[in-house]
């Protein structure tokens, strides 16, 4: 890279719409991602360093955007350790269908960015 080029990229702000509002950006695809994985509202909460209010406010919102479930939950907590164990939450087939096509479409801008010819820096007058 010449010296002109160095410091200078591209960015991008990907976000899934309907009917006009944000469902989906990189922070709720992260969200979803967790969850997925670690099979929890709390503990991705904790991993990604968000309120449990937060992570449940943003799912709620993508649900009602959406018109449709997102997650299927199984209530927790002491009162029903014994008989049920631990709550969970497991994305459903339309979650995993969106996040998939989300991370896939943010995987080949970047690869297509940064194949893209960079502008030279401007000078300092």
């Amino acid at each position: 890279m010449t010296p002109q080029r160095r410091g200078l990229h591209y960015s991008f702000r990907l976000y899934l719409n309907s009917k006009g509002k944000r469902v989906l950006g990189k922070g709720g695809a992260q969200i979803l991602s967790s969850i997925d994985r670690l099979g929890s509202i709390s503990a991705t909460a904790r991993e990604l360093h968000m309120s449990y209010r937060f992570v449940w406010n943003y799912i709620s919102r993508m649900e009602e955007r959406l018109g449709k479930s997102v997650l299927v939950t199984r209530r927790g907590g002491t009162r029903h350790r014994r008989s049920k164990g631990g709550g969970g939450a497991e994305l459903t087939r339309l979650a995993k269908s969106i996040l998939k096509d989300y991370t896939a479409t943010e995987g080949k801008l970047k690869k297509s960015l940064s194949k893209a010819k960079r502008p030279a820096r401007p000078a300092h007058r």
